[in-house]
C-alpha cells in the first residue's frame, strides 16, 4: 500500500470516527420524545333490565384541544387511544334513541368530565334508552287527511331564564294523515300542528270561505291535541321509557283572518318615503314553538305612505317601521335610523287607521379600558366589535341598533339605538378564555349592563359609557366530598351572587358545572363579588337561573368571597359545611 492511500484511510477513519461520536453524543444529549399513551375506552349498553349492546352509535370525545368520534361495534365497544392527561367529556348519539353523557343520572341531563392521568387506562359504560314515540292522524277542517303537515311534540323547558313550550321532536304526516314522532325522552308532551298557508309572506295566501254570511277570509290555526286552537287547553301526552303512544289523533282548525292597514310618516310629519319598510311581529304566545318566522311578516309603504298586511290571524303583534330621518347638513346626519311601533290585537275584524310616526333614534357614545397586569392592550383599538344587546321580556320586540364604531384609541359610537332594555358588549379574539381579556364592567348612566340591564327611554342619548376590560379575572375551583370524603360526581353545583337583585335570566354571577370524576369543579372568568355555592343532585338544564330554585338553595349554600384576580379554593362537603 502506498503512503498516499494510507493517509487517505487514516483520514477516512478519523471522519467515520468523529461521526459515530458525534451521532452519539447527539442520541445522548436529545430528550426523548414521549407521546400519549392514556386511553378511554368502554361500551354502549341499553338502559334497560337486558343491557343489549347498542351498534353503530357515534361516540365523541373531547377536552382541550381534542375532539373526536368513533362508531360502536357489534358489542357496543368504542376506544379513544393516544390521549394526554387532562379532562375529557364522553356523550352517544344514534337516531331514535335519546342522546346520553357519561355521569349523567337521566337522559338529557349533563354528564360528568373525566379527569385522565398520564397513561392511565380507563374503562367507561355509557347506558342509552331507546327514545319512546308518539303516533297519530291529523285530518284538515273537513276530516280528510292532513298530508306533509309537520306535528311536533312540545315540552316545557327554561329558555332565557323563563319556562316556556318548545319543540322537542317532529314528524311529518304522510298521505293518510298520519304522522309519527320518535326519539322522546320520557316526559310530559303538547302535541300541535303549526298552520298551514300556501307560502311565507306569499300575497295570495288568503284563503276563502264561503258561508251564509258571505265570503270571508281564514287560516288554518295551530292547534293542539285533542283540537284546541289554544295551547294553555291542550291536553297533556305522559311517556314512560321507550313507550309507543298510539292514537293522537286531532284535526285543525280554521280562524278567522283579517287586513290590518295603516299609514306611516316622516319625522317632519310627511308620508314616509316609498319603500320604508314594515314589519308586522307576532307576540311569542301567538306563534306556535319553534316556528319563529311564522309569526314575521314584512311590507313596504307606497308613495302615500300608506301599507296593508292581509290574511293576519288572531292573535297578539307588533307593528314596527324602520326607515332613514331627513338627512342633516353635517355628514354625522347622514343615513340616521328613525322608527315607529305600536302593539294591536286582531280578532278576525279589519284594523285600519293605524298611524305610525317616525322619530328619530338615539345615539350612544363612550369610550374603552383596560386594567392590565400581564397583557398588553391591542395597538389599534378598532378591531373590537361593540354590541347593543336587546334583553326583552318574553313577547317583547325591539330593534336592534347598529354596529358600533371605534376609533383607534377607544372611543366609540353606537347609533340607531331605540328605548328598550340593553346589554353592552364588546367582542375581540380570545375574548374570556384562560390567560385573555375578560370583560369587567360596562357602565351605563352609573349602571353596570353585565350584571343587570340598562333601560333607554325615548328622546335620551347616553354619552359617557364606559367598557373595561380586564386580565384579572377571578376564579373558584374546588371538589365536593360526601360525609365520607367520597366524591359523588353525580351532583351539579351552582355558584350564585348572594346580592338576589342580580339573579336575572343569562346572568354572568350565576353558573352551573358539573364536576368530574373525582369530583373537582371549577368556575372561570368571574367577577369579584359575594357569592353562594350549592350542590344539588338532579337540575334541569338552565333552571338554575330561576329565582323559586335559588330561593330554596340559600338555607344550605356555602357563602364565599372572590376578590379581583383572586384563585379561590373552596371545597363543598355535602351534609356538613366545608
Amino acid at each position: 500500500m502506498t503512503r498516499a492511500k494510507s493517509l487517505v484511510l487514516a483520514a477516512a477513519s478519523i471522519l467515520a470516527l468523529g461521526v459515530a461520536n458525534g451521532a452519539g453524543a447527539q442520541t445522548r444529549d436529545a430528550r426523548p420524545v414521549t407521546r400519549p399513551t392514556a386511553v378511554i375506552s368502554g361500551t354502549v349498553v341499553s338502559d334497560d333490565t337486558e343491557r343489549r349492546p347498542v351498534r353503530r352509535a357515534r361516540v365523541t370525545c373531547a377536552g382541550g384541544d381534542f375532539a373526536a368520534s368513533a362508531i360502536t361495534d357489534d358489542a357496543g365497544a368504542f376506544a379513544f387511544r393516544g390521549l394526554k392527561a387532562g379532562r375529557y367529556t364522553i356523550a352517544a348519539t344514534k337516531d331514535a334513541w335519546i342522546p346520553t353523557a357519561y355521569g349523567a343520572r337521566r337522559p338529557l341531563r349533563p354528564g360528568s368530565a373525566i379527569a385522565l392521568a398520564d397513561g392511565q387506562r380507563l374503562a367507561v359504560v355509557l347506558r342509552m334508552l331507546r327514545g319512546s314515540v308518539i303516533t297519530g292522524v291529523v285530518l284538515d277542517h273537513d276530516n280528510q287527511p292532513a298530508t306533509n303537515t309537520v306535528v311536533s311534540a312540545l315540552g316545557y323547558v327554561i329558555q332565557s331564564g323563563d319556562r316556556r313550550l318548545a319543540a322537542a321532536a317532529s314528524g311529518v304526516s304522510d298521505d293518510r294523515g298520519i304522522y309519527r314522532i320518535y326519539g322522546l325522552a320520557p316526559g310530559q308532551y303538547y302535541v300541535g300542528a303549526a298552520g298551514r298557508s300556501t307560502g311565507f309572506n306569499a300575497p295570495s295566501s288568503e284563503l276563502r270561505l264561503a258561508g251564509q254570511g258571505g265570503e270571508r277570509t281564514v287560516a288554518f290555526a295551530p292547534t293542539y291535541f285533542p283540537g284546541t286552537p289554544v295551547a294553555a287547553e291542550a291536553a297533556a301526552v305522559t311517556l314512560g321509557p321507550s313507550e309507543e303512544r298510539e292514537g293522537v289523533d286531532f284535526a285543525l282548525q280554521l280562524v278567522r283572518t283579517a287586513r290590518v292597514e295603516g299609514t306611516v310618516t316622516a319625522v317632519d310629519g310627511t308620508p314616509a318615503a316609498a319603500g320604508t319598510l314594515v314589519n308586522l311581529i307576532a307576540s311569542a304566545a301567538t306563534v306556535f314553538p319553534g316556528t319563529p318566522f311564522n309569526g314575521f311578516r314584512s311590507a313596504r309603504v307606497g308613495a302615500d305612505g300608506g301599507f296593508s298586511f292581509a290574511d293576519v290571524s288572531p292573535g297578539n303583534y307588533t307593528v314596527l317601521a324602520r326607515g332613514a330621518a331627513a338627512a342633516g347638513s353635517g355628514p354625522q346626519d347622514l343615513a340616521q335610523i328613525a322608527w315607529a311601533s305600536t302593539d294591536i290585537s286582531v280578532d278576525g275584524e279589519t284594523i285600519d287607521g293605524l298611524a305610525l310616526g317616525l322619530q328619530p333614534a338615539q345615539t350612544m357614545t363612550g369610550q374603552i379600558r383596560f386594567d392590565a397586569e400581564r397583557l398588553t392592550p391591542p395597538a389599534d383599538l378598532k378591531a373590537i366589535r361593540l354590541t347593543l344587546e336587546p334583553v326583552q321580556s318574553p313577547g317583547a320586540v325591539t330593534l336592534s341598533p347598529t354596529g358600533g364604531v371605534v376609533d383607534p384609541l377607544g372611543h366609540f359610537e353606537i347609533a340607531g339605538v331605540v328605548p328598550g332594555r340593553y346589554r353592552l358588549l364588546a367582542l375581540l379574539p380570545g375574548l374570556g378564555r384562560p390567560g385573555q381579556w375578560h370583560l369587567r364592567s360596562s357602565i351605563v348612566n352609573g349602571q353596570d349592563t353585565l350584571d343587570v340591564p340598562v333601560v333607554i327611554r325615548p328622546n335620551e342619548s347616553i354619552r359617557d359609557a364606559v367598557i373595561t376590560l380586564t386580565d384579572r379575572p377571578a376564579q373558584i375551583t374546588g371538589a365536593v366530598q360526601n360525609a365520607a370524603g367520597g366524591a359523588p360526581n353525580e351532583y351539579t353545583v351552582i355558584l350564585f351572587p348572594a346580592d338576589q337583585t342580580l339573579w336575572l335570566p343569562h346572568a354572568r354571577r350565576i353558573q352551573a358545572v358539573r364536576p368530574s370524576a373525582d369530583g373537582v369543579f371549577i368556575f372561570q372568568g368571574l367577577p369579584a363579588g359575594d357569592y353562594l355555592l350549592a350542590a344539588i343532585d338532579d337540575v334541569e338544564y338552565g333552571e338554575w337561573f330561576d329565582p323559586a330554585l335559588l330561593q330554596r338553595l340559600v338555607a344550605n349554600a356555602l357563602r364565599t368571597t372572590v376578590a379581583e384576580g383572586e384563585h379561590k379554593v373552596q371545597d363543598i362537603r355535602l351534609g356538613g359545611g366545608s
